[in-house]
C-alpha cells in the first residue's frame, strides 16, 4: 500500500465524516472538523513564518551586512511582541498599539489604491461610456443605460436626508431591486462555486477522472462504502454510550 492510496482513502473517509453532520452532530464529525481546522491553522502559521516573518524580520535582524540599519527592524519586532501581550491580562493594552499601527498603515496604503482602482477608474469608464452612447450599438447602449440608472438609483437608496417619497421614493425602490439583483447574482456565483467543489469531491470518491491504473488501486466506491459503514457504527456506538437524559 502506497501513501498515495492511503491518502486517497483518508480523504474519502473525511469527506463522509463531514457529511455525517447532515444526520446529526456526532463525535466523528467533530474529529474531522478539528482535524481540518488544526491542519489549516498549522499550514497558515508555517507559511506565514517562512514566507513573511523569517525573510522580512529575522533574516534582516541577523544580516550583519546591513550594519546599524538593521536596528530599525526592532520596531516591527516590538510590535509583534505587543500583539502577543493580548494574551495577558496586565499588559493586554499594549496589543492596541500594534493593532492601531497595522490598521493605520493598511488604511493609509489601501484607501488611495482602492479609490483609484475601484472608484475613479470605474467612474471614468462609466462616464466615457455614457457620453459615447450615441456611437454604440443597441445592446451596448442598453447596457450603459442600465449601468448608469442602476448606479444612480442604488446611491439614492442610501440618501436618508429626505423621506423617500415621490420621485426619490420611486428611484430608491428601483435601487432596491438593483441591489437585490446584484446580491442574488453574487450569492448564486458563490453557490455555484460550492457546487463545483461538491462535484469535484464526488468525482474523487467515485474514481471519476482518475487514471484507470490508479482507480483500480484506490477503489473509491468500496472505500466509500467502508467509510459509511464505519461512520454509521461509530455514531451508533456513541449514541449507545451516551447517558440517557
Amino acid at each position: 500500500m502506497t501513501f498515495a492510496i492511503l491518502g486517497a482513502w483518508i480523504s474519502i473517509f473525511l469527506t463522509f465524516a463531514i457529511l455525517s453532520y447532515l444526520y446529526e452532530d456526532n463525535p466523528i464529525y467533530k474529529v474531522a472538523e478539528h482535524l481540518f481546522v488544526g491542519t489549516s491553522i498549522g499550514y497558515v502559521v508555517t507559511i506565514q513564518f517562512y514566507d513573511v516573518v523569517k525573510p522580512n524580520l529575522i533574516d534582516r535582524l541577523l544580516a550583519t551586512e546591513l550594519g546599524a540599519a538593521r536596528l530599525a527592524y526592532l520596531v516591527p519586532l516590538a510590535l509583534v511582541v505587543c500583539l502577543f501581550m493580548k494574551l495577558t491580562r496586565r499588559w493586554n493594552w499594549l496589543g492596541r498599539l500594534a493593532i492601531a499601527f497595522v490598521i493605520g498603515i493598511y488604511a493609509g496604503q489601501n484607501i488611495p489604491a482602492y479609490a483609484s482602482s475601484d472608484l475613479l477608474s470605474q467612474v471614468q469608464v462609466t462616464a466615457r461610456a455614457a457620453f459615447g452612447i450615441g456611437t454604440q450599438g443597441f445592446w451596448d447602449a442598453l447596457g450603459t443605460v442600465i449601468l448608469v440608472v442602476g448606479l444612480v438609483t442604488s446611491l439614492l437608496y442610501f440618501f436618508f436626508s429626505r423621506e423617500h417619497k415621490g420621485a426619490l421614493g420611486v428611484a430608491s425602490r428601483i435601487g432596491v431591486w438593483i441591489l437585490m439583483i446584484g446580491f442574488g447574482a453574487s450569492f448564486g456565483y458563490t453557490v455555484q462555486g460550492r457546487i463545483s467543489l461538491a462535484i469535484g469531491r464526488a468525482m474523487e470518491v467515485l474514481d471519476i477522472g482518475r487514471p484507470a491504473a490508479e482507480a483500480a488501486k484506490v477503489r473509491g466506491p468500496w472505500a466509500s462504502l467502508v467509510s459509511i459503514v464505519v461512520i454509521a457504527l461509530g455514531i451508533w456506538i456513541a449514541k449507545r454510550r451516551k447517558p440517557a437524559a
